[in-house]
């Protein structure tokens, strides 16, 4: 009640200070309007506006003043967005759709791609927003052109290309929790027709958020996070560029890897964990170790008639996390390590029209050859859970190696064309055909304390193939400059597979979504106000849901669900200084049919008690009925320069973790705040910052297992300084 309270006298406010500034029409002379803001949701360059799709494009400087510094930030501007993390793995959800299954080759339901590339590596997708120009998410189904593993949606971020002219900006920063930063950025012309630019970032936290009871070292702490990359842009004449990326990135310490047991549960062995929301008490200290680089090189160019376009790319990571699954000072169960190794090579080929024709196509070819493995994992078993291999004396087993990897080769082609029906009125239609192999490879392996046992079931191969048709169609219209409607059909899927940490497992099978969409995209009062509502319903079938097995995760498949709700986003330039920004989702989600789910019931002895039963009217996880996001952005002129405040604030009323409804995050809201100083001419600036300013403990993720529930939490309120120069 309090926190709906609190999302309310929010609303009010950010509603009756923009109806006072309209009303009292404040006096700012010049033309004041919103900047044309232009997406690649189709795969070539348009204005947001004219686009029949859903989407939320924020360009690095609205990212940056509302404290958005990572990927797992993003939900905090964007509405429907969720961006669950469990062990290091991302698991992004849009309006309810996505996965919270994760491991070597588990892909998820919103697909991740930087400059056009496609990241198929969970962990890889958990990064810091370095030199990103700007944030497209596209909600629904994005089946025809983005294809594969984009049933919710996708994140694209794209990152600015290099100039001919030398210029550069640093940084350096230091905040709570003993955090310094640093940050670099160059870019200029090498040569006649190459401009080159390179971004490095860099952040050490030397104190945890929390502290481990059992040894008194810190947890929650980000010991070592840097990255660097490196874009060349080779011009050989007017029609033809070629773009070349290189990044590298590390992130070292035991942020992505502390837990503590579920608020309100119990543990089956040991007692609750003493201390704060970000404290533990285990055994083990846990760690996280992720190491990741890639190179991609695009070629375009204009044949006058058609546009070509071809990127390759190829990318390669290692991560390393262990952890104590049960949660306790006792050595019962613990994961130490578990090493995902995963690289991947795409090539995609495309051909397209130039845009502004009564006809407008596109085509193209896409390969992805991919493996996730683990190298190994180990599940180390003491106490209670050792497993006799015989009568005394005989030894019992006390440790498990699995060591397996899943292959992916998917072969896809596609179209999408667009046509002018009637004055100012298009219709689109675009399908794409998918061929998809999986191959499973994995065997496990046992120990007796330091004294190898051998193979402990036998050696796994087998194989899948799936074919699987896409589809869009969309009508669109524009009635004036104002008003922009359409409405669409898309259907997306998600392909099946093996289970790497539990090779045992049978095969989970793809997941379809058919996706009905109507939406409109309002320009008022001279193009400073922008007003983007749709409203949508989903029919989810066959879904992939998450299930854990002695600290391993994989999917098994539930039957049918529905959505649908309502999403909007809406920007305002009320005067030259001052513009406000936000967005709403209300969304309604149920599984129509899932006798076969796997419930936890919680025990008051401590652990649950995992069983089938039906989840039949359940919310979906990760699907929130409601979510808020505003932020106001206001600067003042002053005589050194000048002042800019940002205030952005967050709110969601809650969300399931799993299909059995048991464990849930409450309502919660979370504000950011900044202040900056700008001097003259951009050269020099100071901002002070906070982020959580309440400091809200919010869930990360919440998960289940027969010994223990567990939470991993976001950072608590943070705050800092950052002075940057140019150059």
């Amino acid at each position: 009640m309090g926190a709906r309270f609190g999302w309310t006298k929010v609303f009010w406010a950010f509603s009756l200070a923009v109806g006072r500034v309209y009303a009292d029409g404040i006096d700012d002379p010049g033309h004041v309007a919103l900047e044309e803001i232009v997406v690649t949701a189709q795969r070539r360059a348009e204005n947001l506006q004219d686009v029949p799709i859903a989407v939320t494009a924020l360009p690095a400087s609205a990212l940056k003043a509302s404290g958005v510094q990572g990927t797992l930030d993003l939900p905090t501007v964007v509405p429907g967005l969720q961006m669950p993390e469990s062990s290091g793995y991302v698991t992004p959800h849009i309006r309810g759709v996505g996965t919270a299954a994760f491991g070597a080759g588990l892909e998820n339901s919103v697909a991740v791609y930087v400059d056009g590339v496609y990241y198929a590596s969970a962990p890889a997708s958990i990064f810091n927003l370095n030199n990103i120009s700007q944030v497209e998410v596209l909600k629904g189904p994005q089946g025809t052109l983005f294809g594969r593993n984009a049933t919710g949606g996708l994140i694209h971020l794209l990152t600015a290309d290099p100039t001919g002219d030398f210029r550069g900006e640093a940084g350096v920063g230091y905040g709570s929790y003993q955090t310094t930063t640093g940050n670099l950025y160059v870019t200029g012309g090498i040569a006649s027709g190459i401009d080159a630019d390179l971004s490095m970032r860099y952040s050490h936290q030397a104190q945890g958020y929390g502290r481990n009871v059992f040894n008194g070292a810190d947890v929650y702490q980000d010991d070592l996070d840097y990255s660097v990359r490196s874009k060349w842009l080779f011009e050989f004449d007017p029609t033809t560029l070629l773009r070349v990326n290189f990044d590298f990135s590390r992130d070292l310490g035991n942020q992505l890897a502390a837990t503590r047991e579920a608020p309100g549960t119990h543990l089956v062995f040991g007692a609750l964990t003493p201390g704060g929301h970000w404290d533990t008490d285990q055994d083990f200290q846990p760690f996280n170790d992720f190491k990741g680089y890639g190179v991609s090189v695009r070629l375009d160019h204009d044949f006058g008639s058609a546009q070509l376009m071809n990127i390759a790319a190829y990318r390669k990571s290692q991560y390393s996390i262990g952890f104590d699954a049960d949660l306790t000072p006792l050595a019962i169960e613990t994961i130490a390590p578990l090493t995902d190794n995963e690289h991947q090579f795409s090539e995609e080929l495309q051909l397209k029209s130039p845009g502004g024709q009564r006809v407008t196509w596109v085509a193209g070819l896409y390969y992805l050859a991919a493996t996730g493995g683990y190298h190994p994992t180990q599940v180390l078993l003491g106490g209670p859970l050792e497993i006799p291999l015989g009568p005394p004396p005989a030894p019992s087993l006390t440790g498990i190696d699995i060591v397996g990897d899943q292959k992916t080769t998917s072969v896809a082609g596609y179209g999408q064309a667009s046509v002018e029906v009637a004055a100012n009125t298009k219709a689109t239609l675009g399908v794409r055909y998918t061929y998809e192999r999986r191959e499973l490879y994995a065997q496990e392996f046992g120990f007796a304390g330091a004294v190898p046992l051998g193979p402990i079931s036998a050696f796994t191969s087998r194989e899948r193939r799936y074919y699987k048709p896409t589809w869009r169609f969309d009508i669109d219209h524009r009635f004036d400059d104002e008003l922009f409607a359409y409405l669409s059909y898309n259907r997306g899927f998600k392909s099946g597979g093996f289970n790497v940490g539990v090779p045992s497992d049978k095969p989970f099978e793809p997941e379809v979504l058919d996706a009905y969409e109507m939406g409109l995209k309002m320009d008022w009062w001279d193009h400073r106000i922008r007003i983007n509502p749709s409203i949508y319903y989903y029919d989810y079938k066959n879904i992939q849901v998450a299930h854990y097995v002695l600290g391993q995760v994989g999917y098994y498949n539930g039957a049918a669900a529905q959505i649908y709700g309502l999403d909007m986003d809406a920007e305002a330039k009320l005067t030259r200084n001052l513009s406000v920004r936000g967005g709403v989702e209300f969304s309604k989600s149920r599984f129509t049919s899932f006798p076969n789910a796997l419930i936890a019931t919680q025990l008051p002895t401590g652990g649950t008690d995992i069983h089938t039963g039906s989840a039949t009217g359940n919310e979906l996880p990760f699907a929130p009925k409601g979510t808020l996001n505003a932020a106001v952005d206001y600067r003042v002129a002053v005589p050194i320069g000048s002042i800019a405040w940002n205030v952005t604030y967050y709110y969601n009323n809650g969300w399931f973790a799993a299909p059995d409804n048991v464990l849930r995050q409450p309502a919660y809201g979370i504000a950011n705040a900044s202040v900056t100083w700008t001097a003259t001419q951009d050269r020099y600036e100071v901002k002070l910052w906070t982020s959580n300013l309440t400091n809200e403990a919010v869930a990360t993720a919440l998960d289940s297992s027969a010994i223990s529930s567990l939470v991993q939490y976001q950072p608590p309120r943070t705050y800092g300084v950052l002075f940057t120069t140019r150059f």
